[in-house]
């Protein structure tokens, strides 16, 4: 004990000194296996591929039956929660996806289908109103290099099927699809087919209640009203007539409610009473006026112009180009979001078109978005960096995309 208690110390240290020199020897164990390692060692055993290569244009080429006679499968694992059911998961999750129309990012179909709005813009070109149900999917046939050439059609420009050849609203491959001759503008698809559904039932109207100049002073009828229609502005006071939904209406007295808007500021309510059947109506500054009754908005997709009807309202469509097309509002379905079009010289059928289909107007429209018309991109290798094919037309340059048509009412 004598010993252990002088020389403890020196005990402690050989045994560290022990130790590190069998770490030493395990190390250069470690360094001589690895200088042994060669290439062939690292070699991952490859096998046979477990699928039979196929010529997609063999005569006896089919997918749907390539799939069932094969063991290929892609197993969905499935969403983290359900609250992310169709969106996220933690895994591969295979789910469809679209462009948003408004800002043009690629979103899940999950919010068209269920008719949400885009989790970036929320619709705000539309003023957040949600996405109305998209069509089912289409597949875009190609329009055949003969046809191209026939109507001078660049096969290098991608683009080339979905311009306007001849401007009467339809793309290439649309008219391609139904038969149409692309580069004629008289002959082309119905054109009811270019109208969409934007609205239907109490729509939200071009009037809005903006703001109340004070004018510095706490007697209402020295405040001035701020109301703007159509992107003008009016100021009116009380007293004075206004028109909303071809309705005259007189400002009997504006009110003000400290602190009541959404965004804890100052909100004016005026209350307006009709010239002729004294119908009482409050509008607050900031929100929307709807109709007095069911109308609905339409669209058209080749030149933006809108048309607001009620039921019986004529629509004209098209232009001098494409020749006009006069269609009668049959009914609305505010449920479905749909109007239905009638023909007023077809007594026997008048709901449907020459080519039988039913003129029925739903909110993504009768043509699909892959078919639309896009406008030609500027290029440098093109002369005067444009592609220049055939006659101008809705999506090519040159033309004026005019605001032709117009809506009649029965007896005017």
């Amino acid at each position: 004990m004598d010993i252990l208690k002088k020389h403890y110390e020196k005990l402690i240290l050989l045994l560290l000194l022990l130790i590190f020199i069998g770490l030493m020897f395990h190390v250069l164990s470690i360094v001589k296996q690895t200088g042994e390692i060669q290439d062939r060692h690292l070699r991952i055993p490859t096998r046979e591929p477990d699928y039979k290569t196929q010529d997609p244009n063999a005569e006896g080429f089919d997918v749907d039956k390539i799939f069932q006679e094969t063991s290929l499968s892609w197993v969905n694992p499935g969403p983290r929660s359900k609250s992310d059911s169709g969106v996220y998961t933690d895994l591969a999750y295979v789910f469809k996806i679209v462009k948003c129309p408004f800002c043009g990012k690629l979103i899940p179909r999950k919010y068209m289908d269920e008719m949400q709005v885009c989790p970036f813009c929320s619709n705000k070109e539309e003023g957040g109103a949600n996405f109305v149900k998209p069509p089912e999917d289409v597949i875009v046939p190609a329009i055949p290099d003969e046809l191209r050439q026939q109507y001078g059609l660049n096969s290098n420009d991608p683009d080339c099927d979905f311009y306007d050849l001849d401007g009467d609203g339809f793309s290439n491959v649309y008219e391609y699809m139904m038969q149409t001759d692309m580069g004629n503008p008289r002959i082309h698809p119905p054109l009811w087919h270019r109208l969409r559904v934007i609205e239907v039932g109490r729509i939200v109207l071009p009037e809005k209640f903006v703001l109340v100049n004070m004018m510095d002073s706490d007697d209402p009828k020295q405040w001035e009203l701020q109301i703007d229609s159509s992107g003008m502005s009016n100021f009116y006071t009380i007293g004075m007539e206004l028109e909303i939904d071809g309705r005259y209406f007189t400002i009997e007295s504006v009110e003000r409610q400290a602190g009541a808007g959404p965004d804890k500021k100052d909100r004016f309510v005026a209350t307006m009473k009709n010239t002729e059947n004294g119908q009482t109506l409050r509008l607050a500054t900031g929100e929307a006026i709807r109709s007095f009754s069911d109308k609905a908005v339409l669209q058209d997709v080749a030149n933006k112009r809108q048309y607001t009807v009620v039921v019986g309202d004529t629509v004209s469509v098209g232009d001098r180009r494409s020749g006009t097309e006069t269609y009668r509002v049959k009914e609305f379905d505010i449920k479905e979001g749909t109007v239905l079009l009638e023909n007023p010289s077809n007594t026997e059928n008048p709901t449907v078109d020459e080519n039988g289909t039913k003129m029925l107007i739903t909110g993504s429209g009768r043509i699909p978005p892959a078919l639309m018309v896009k406008i030609p991109q500027p290029r440098e290798d093109m002369p005067g960096g444009v592609p220049g094919y055939g006659n101008p037309g809705y999506g090519n340059p040159g033309y004026g995309n005019r605001p032709y048509g117009n809506v009649r009412r029965p007896g005017r």
